[in-house]
């Protein structure tokens, strides 16, 4: 279960980290990096629409990563989390695929979001096995 506390204590605090990235006044200043050349109407109401939009996105992850980290105290009680975070990472692949290919996203930056998530996931697949091995050994004893 040692596999899986650290899985969900990473998982935890990355989800804490992408909700204070995607904080208003932290992602305004990054959006023009993302989305470079395109006008995102900063100064016009429906940017704060966006900004709020993504946080609300933020406070989702955020959520997530409250719940992987107080299930890093007792791991084998929140086994379920792995496949939310699968699920949760595989939607946020196919988000940045979308916006690489139809909205403008620099390529730097979907291609660093899109290894992080595959790094998350072939963690995950890395810690389920794990935890099954585990489960099995126990069963067995």
């Amino acid at each position: 279960m040692q596999k899986l506390r650290i899985f969900l204590i990473g998982c935890g605090l990355w989800y804490l980290c992408n909700l204070v990235l995607l904080w208003p006044p932290v992602y305004a200043g990054a959006l023009p990096l993302i989305y470079p050349g395109i006008n995102l109407g900063q100064g016009q109401p429906v940017f704060g629409l966006l900004l709020d939009a993504w946080l609300i996105v933020g406070i989702q992850l955020g959520a997530i990563g409250v719940v992987a980290l107080w299930g890093a105290r007792q791991p084998r009680h929140y086994t379920a989390l792995v496949p939310v975070i699968v699920l949760t990472e595989l939607v946020g692949a196919a988000w940045d695929t979308y916006s690489l290919t139809y909205s403008h996203e620099a390529l730097r930056v979907g291609s660093v979001t899109l290894t992080v998530h595959a790094i998350i996931v072939l963690s995950a697949w890395f810690v389920w096995s794990a935890v099954n091995r585990d489960i099995q050994k126990t069963a067995a004893n």
